[in-house]
């Protein structure tokens, strides 16, 4: 996770134990008070999780309520994929 670029701003990390894929997920905020959601899967799933990260990426451009892209990448030393995502609570999906 450590050579995630935006690393350096996070600090806190807390594991997120719910979904239901496996992909192992973090809450994270950083220094300048940003809330997000990390999503880490295995490189296999790369190509996946690519076309994963364009169509959340679709889904903001067409008003859809949802988590905001911000960053993509590998990490892990080349072993896990990353996506770095707005966080969004329950209170603003249920307002709409």
């Amino acid at each position: 996770m450590i050579d995630i670029p935006a690393h350096p701003t996070f600090t806190k990390i807390e594991p997120l134990n719910k979904g239901w894929s496996n992909d192992k997920k973090y809450y994270i905020e950083t220094v300048g008070g940003e809330r997000l959601l990390l999503r880490v899967a295995d490189i296999a799933e790369y190509e996946r999780k690519r076309a994963e990260y364009g169509m959340l990426q679709q889904m903001v451009k067409l008003g859809v309520p949802a988590s905001h892209p911000v960053d993509f990448g590998v990490c892990g030393g080349g072993k896990s994929v990353y996506q770095l995502l707005t966080w969004v609570d329950n209170s603003y999906l249920s307002s709409f």
